[in-house]
């Protein structure tokens, strides 16, 4: 009777880790010594990553070009700095993303030269930066779920290496990264829960059973157990919940998704695109 307690609770143990443990990383420093490989290799050195108007994923990241002219998302091999000297949590950068601008926000949310990501419930957000003038001039970064101001850091004559942190207490949604006029990001954190949804790609775990789309079709195979599969939208939103223990298949309205599957060998989230 313990023995088969057991085996029920530790699944459930294991699965509530998995939620609090979740963390989603975008380092636009560089530096080897801190700054992985596929984190390297996806934000090299460019004058742009979302040109005039236009709105980009780059690794479950979106980010939105300026109002005139390509130049939001510079990614620039000057303005490095040390965050922590000496500590744990020491973070040296070599290259910094560049806003070019302002983001003219109105009520919580930006017009143009933005970033935003999804969220499927509670999640804290850190971000490593500097803002991109030391005159007097004032500069606002701001953090918002686009209803709600999360946090903002106001600078003036400063110069130096900052970070901000924010808490977001929602069910789901977009976390917004605006600014009044041109700030440098090096390093955005992302843990939590809500996290699940930013899942670098469809990664092989333990899991066995496969969620996958073709055109107009989502199919959930290699079913060996109980299975759990919650369909999100990219603005965090639950939209679809599927309970089986057998392979099926079904329709499903063209967009963009994320999925976390839930079995008993643990729980992995993937991306959908269906057509």
């Amino acid at each position: 009777m313990k023995k088969k307690l057991l085996l029920l609770v530790l699944p459930m143990l294991l699965f509530v880790a998995t939620l609090q443990a979740q963390t989603k990383v975008w380092d636009f420093g560089g530096d080897p010594t801190y700054t992985s490989p596929e984190q390297i290799a996806l934000w090299p050195v460019v004058a742009f990553n979302a040109a005039e108007s236009a709105t980009i994923e780059k690794d479950n990241l979106f980010l939105v070009g300026d109002s005139s002219g390509d130049k939001f998302g510079q990614i620039e091999n000057a303005g490095g700095a040390t965050w922590d000297t000496g500590t744990p949590d020491e973070y040296t950068s070599i290259n910094r993303f560049k806003f070019n601008g302002g983001s003219a926000p109105v009520d919580f949310l930006p017009s143009y030269s933005y970033m935003y990501f999804p969220v499927s419930g509670p999640v804290d957000v850190k971000i490593w930066f500097r803002s991109g003038s030391s005159s007097d001039t004032e500069r606002i970064l701001y953090i918002s779920d686009g209803t709600t101001l999360l946090n903002s850091f106001q600078a003036v004559g400063n110069g130096d290496p900052e970070t901000i942190t924010a808490s977001y207490t929602g069910t789901g949604g977009n976390i917004y990264i605006y600014d009044s006029n041109s700030f440098n990001l090096y390093k955005i954190e992302v843990t939590g829960a809500g996290a699940d949804v930013l899942s670098i790609n469809n990664i092989d775990t333990a899991i066995n059973t496969s969620v996958k789309s073709a055109n107009d079709r989502i199919y959930i195979s290699n079913v060996t157990s109980n299975t759990e599969v919650n369909i999100y939208s990219i603005t965090g939103a639950l939209v679809k919940t599927v309970n089986t223990n057998t392979d099926l298949d079904f329709s499903f309205n063209s967009g963009l998704y994320f999925a976390r599957v839930t079995t008993l060998e643990g729980q992995k989230s993937v991306k959908l695109l269906v057509q």
